[in-house]
């Protein structure tokens, strides 16, 4: 008899892999439908840190309970002792697979960003800071809905967390973190909100907002430096919106918006004006497509995001393969 993953999963193929984890398609013998099981690697784990950050990511994950936040359905122990944590399995892309062929249009961007920032914002209602949004950690469904995954650097506002940290460790991705969660490891919603900042720069600048010397350096230049503005980078874009992402890219945390319900009401206004200017006047125009259709795995949810979002209409899409490599860490 087939042995199955607590009893319950059947493991059926590797669909990616991170730093600290495997990411597999599985079976749900129970409930019969596809799962994506991330599983901890083999390996070290002195002191348990590993396994606690682990536990702790998937606790967190569970608790943002929002149609742009990939589900989390289940925990459990390997027959080794390594951990797994069961989420929502559909098909898609990470954001960062499609931004490696191509920019985003102003509208595409919009569309993402609204979705992320209320995502945000849900985490943000309970305390949650995400610290580490990324294109890697986006994942655009075949409908075009985005899906902000990984909670593995979260911060859930509590001392243990300080614990399972390294002194002096950089939390978060060079590229788009915060100049204060860079200094000193400041956490506050803002911290989030430059990172999507960053994001959408990069999403309409086909490139990070800085970039090159290596991890350390790109990290340090924000503290001294502001990025080249978006309309030189990115000339078609639309102005309204390189306002917005400039001023969620401000190196003081004052100086940017002061949540992400703020964020996304700005971005949603942005997304329907620009669809309306490209639909003629025709609110009943289809939305901009955003991602490329075909059939491949990805972690995330099959919801759509909230009401007020315009929903891209598939048979928009333009036709091509999808990149099975969800993220994995």
């Amino acid at each position: 008899m087939e042995e199955l993953l607590g009893g319950r999963y059947r493991l059926d193929h590797v669909a990616g892999h991170g730093g600290m984890a495997t990411v597999f398609v599985a079976w749900d013998s129970v409930l019969e439908r596809a799962v994506a099981i991330k599983l901890l690697h083999r390996g070290r784990d002195e002191g348990g840190v590993l396994h606690e950050r682990f536990r702790r990511e998937a606790l967190t994950e569970a608790r943002v309970v929002h149609p742009n936040v990939v589900a989390v359905h289940d925990v459990g122990l390997h027959a080794d002792g390594r951990p797994y944590i069961v989420m929502d399995y559909v098909e898609g892309r990470p954001l960062s697979a499609i931004l490696a062929e191509r920019v985003l249009s102003s509208e595409e961007a919009a569309l993402v960003g609204v979705q992320l920032a209320r995502a945000l914002a849900a985490a943000h209602a309970l305390g949650i800071v995400h610290r580490d949004v990324k294109p890697a950690n986006v994942l655009i469904d075949a409908q075009g809905s985005a899906h902000l995954t990984d909670f593995g650097l979260a911060w859930a506002g509590d001392a243990a967390e300080a614990r399972l940290t390294a002194p002096g460790a950089l939390i978060g991705s060079a590229a788009y973190v915060a100049p204060e969660q860079a200094r000193s490891g400041e956490v506050s919603p803002l911290v989030d909100l430059y990172a999507l900042g960053g994001l959408l720069y990069h999403a309409l600048a086909g490139a990070p907002p800085f970039e090159g010397g290596g991890a350390l350096a790109v990290a340090l230049r924000r503290f001294d430096e502001d990025p080249p503005a978006l309309p030189v980078r990115a000339p078609e874009v639309d102005l309204e919106l390189a306002g917005l992402v400039q001023v969620l890219l401000a190196r003081a945390p004052e100086a940017r918006p002061q949540s992400a319900v703020e964020v996304a009401e700005q971005l949603g206004d942005i997304a329907a004006r620009l669809r309306l200017q490209r639909t003629g006047g025709e609110a009943g125009g289809p939305p901009a497509a955003i991602v490329v259709a075909g059939a491949g795995a990805a972690l995330g949810t099959a919801a759509g995001p909230a009401p007020a979002v315009p929903m891209p209409n598939r048979s928009l899409l333009p036709p091509g393969d999808v990149d099975p490599n969800p993220r994995g860490h």
